[in-house]
C-alpha cells in the first residue's frame, strides 16, 4: 500500500494532468472561436461614437460584417472605434478589410484599440494601423513576422525562396506600416529580428517605449 508521501505525489500528478487538460481544452476552444470570427456592436454613444469588437481571424466574414455595420450606422455615426483580438489571418482578405476601413475613414473618424489581455498578431497589425487614433492596454500583445505562403484549401505553408518571403514582407511594411507613420528605423530593426522565420512579440508598453509608432497611446 502506498505511503502517505507517495499518495500525495500521485494526487499532485493527477492535479497537474487535469490542469493541463483544462488548459488544452481552453486553447482548443479559443482556436475554434478565433477561426469563426465574430463582429459585435458593443455600444452606440450619445455623441455618435459606435463601438465595434472583432474577435477572430482576419478572414471572411470580417469584411462583410464591417461593411454591414458601417452601412447600418453611418448616417448617425461620427466615429467608429474597433477593438481587435486576433491571431492574424489572410493577407488578401486583410487587404480588403484595410481598403474598406480607409474608405470609411474618409467620411468618419476611425479609431482602433487592443484591450487588456488581447493580442493583435500578424495581419491583424495592418488592420490596427488604420486607426486614426491607436490605443492599447499596457499588456496588449502584438506579433510581427515574415509573410508566409499557404495552400488555399489546406492552409499548409508552401516552401518558397527566402528572397520571395523577404520581398513580400518588405512590400507589406511599405504598404501598411510606413503610411501609418511607423518609424523607419524601427521597421529596419524588427525586419532584421524576424529574419529566418522568427515571430517577434511586443507588448504595447514596449512598442511605445521603442517609439515604434504602432501604438500611439497606452490606455487604462
Amino acid at each position: 500500500m502506498p505511503s502517505p508521501a507517495a499518495n500525495r505525489l500521485i494526487w499532485a500528478a493527477m492535479l497537474l494532468l487535469l490542469v493541463g487538460l483544462g488548459l488544452k481544452t481552453r486553447d482548443n476552444l479559443e482556436s475554434f472561436f478565433e477561426g469563426v470570427g465574430k463582429l459585435e456592436v458593443r455600444d452606440v454613444s450619445a455623441d455618435g461614437t459606435v463601438y465595434l469588437s472583432w474577435r477572430g481571424k482576419i478572414d471572411a466574414p470580417m469584411e462583410s460584417r464591417l461593411a454591414e455595420a458601417f452601412e447600418q450606422h453611418q448616417a448617425g455615426a461620427r466615429r467608429f472605434v474597433l477593438s481587435l483580438s486576433s491571431s492574424g489571418g489572410s493577407l488578401s482578405h486583410g487587404a480588403r478589410v484595410v481598403s474598406l476601413l480607409r474608405k470609411n475613414g474618409e467620411t468618419h473618424g476611425f479609431d482602433t484599440v487592443v484591450e487588456s489581455g488581447s493580442r493583435c498578431a500578424s495581419m491583424c497589425v495592418p488592420v490596427y494601423l488604420q486607426g486614426q487614433r491607436r490605443t492599447a492596454a499596457a499588456n496588449a500583445r502584438f506579433m510581427f513576422h515574415e509573410v508566409s505562403f499557404r495552400e488555399y484549401m489546406s492552409k499548409d505553408e508552401i516552401a518558397v525562396p527566402a528572397s520571395a518571403k523577404a520581398s513580400e514582407t518588405d512590400r507589406l511594411f511599405a504598404e501598411y506600416f510606413a503610411p501609418a507613420g511607423v518609424s523607419q528605423s524601427w521597421i529596419t530593426q524588427v525586419r532584421a529580428d524576424m529574419a529566418g522565420g522568427h515571430d517577434i512579440w511586443k507588448t504595447a508598453t514596449e512598442l511605445v517605449g521603442e517609439n515604434a509608432g504602432v501604438v500611439q497611446e497606452i490606455r487604462d
